[in-house]
């Protein structure tokens, strides 16, 4: 496994914060080597308050970190320079920022720095995020550090630059599925009589255990789905429900507007 001496995080927000905290609680770099920059400062302060080093311009982030990591908004990305990088050390840059390709990154940074695009998605902030890293032009050396990084707070998989619109629109807004899915099921048990809190309780317990029960086994969740089905009975019903609405096309459709937003991003 690469060792990493040093991280910069280059925005602070939800992506950033998490990246930080996943470091650092997983020991893979002590608080005192992780550097973060926001543009508003206060979000750093809980990051600064675990250790982590407050830094005042991108600038200096670059001059004190191995690896930087870009989790700005693109817009706000757009509108910063780095004058000083051409005379640096080579770095690593990991972007985490939707809709900015490799070829507009190289634009900004010396063909000297290693750059590596990921997708994550929100999990990150508990510890169980998705994240995808694009292989295109990269040694195994490089691999494994983003690995490194995004494995202290979740599990990683490897993809292709051109499949990073499609994770985007499975993993990425991925977490908005499910939340909505929650609060569907507990509108619909309040409708049918429960109180809030027990219909959330009772939604929330249910996700968590079919996804311990699909992670238990190397079955398919449509076998896992059969074996709650009876046949005549409530689920069985339920699922005619499901079918006749459209569920998997209404997913469908959901993730291919996704898809599709993320590829007018990068264009």
């Amino acid at each position: 496994m690469t060792s990493l001496t040093s991280l910069g995080l280059l925005g602070c927000g939800n992506m950033g914060g998490a990246i930080a905290r996943g470091v650092v609680a997983a020991k893979l770099l002590p608080s005192s080597s992780v550097f973060v920059f926001d543009s508003a400062p206060v979000v750093t302060q809980p990051l600064e308050a675990l250790g982590c080093k407050g830094i005042t311009s991108p600038e200096e982030l670059f001059q004190n970190a191995e690896a930087v990591v870009l989790s700005v908004k693109p817009q706000v990305f757009k509108t910063l320079t780095f004058p000083a990088l051409a005379n640096g050390a080579p770095k690593t840059i990991i972007s985490v920022m939707a809709g900015i390709r490799t070829e507009k990154l190289r634009e900004v940074f010396p063909n000297s720095f290693t750059i590596i695009r990921v997708m994550p998605n929100l999990g990150l902030a508990v510890g169980e995020g998705a994240t995808a890293i694009a292989t295109d032009g990269l040694n195994e050396e490089s691999l494994q550090l983003a690995e490194s990084i995004f494995r202290s707070c979740g599990q990683t998989v490897r993809v292709m630059e051109e499949q990073l619109d499609a994770v985007t629109g499975v993993s990425g807004s991925g977490p908005m599925y499910v939340f909505e899915f929650i609060e569907a099921l507990t509108q619909a048990g309040i409708k049918s009589g429960l109180s809030r809190e027990t219909a959330y309780r009772l939604a929330i317990q249910t996700a968590k255990g079919s996804l311990k029960l699909l992670e238990s086994s190397d079955d398919a969740p449509s076998v896992w789905s059969a074996r709650v089905r009876s046949p005549g009975g409530t689920t069985a019903e339920a699922q005619k429900v499901l079918e006749r609405d459209g569920f998997q096309d209404i997913i469908d459709r959901a993730v291919q507007a996704a898809v599709a937003r993320s590829k007018e991003l990068s264009s």
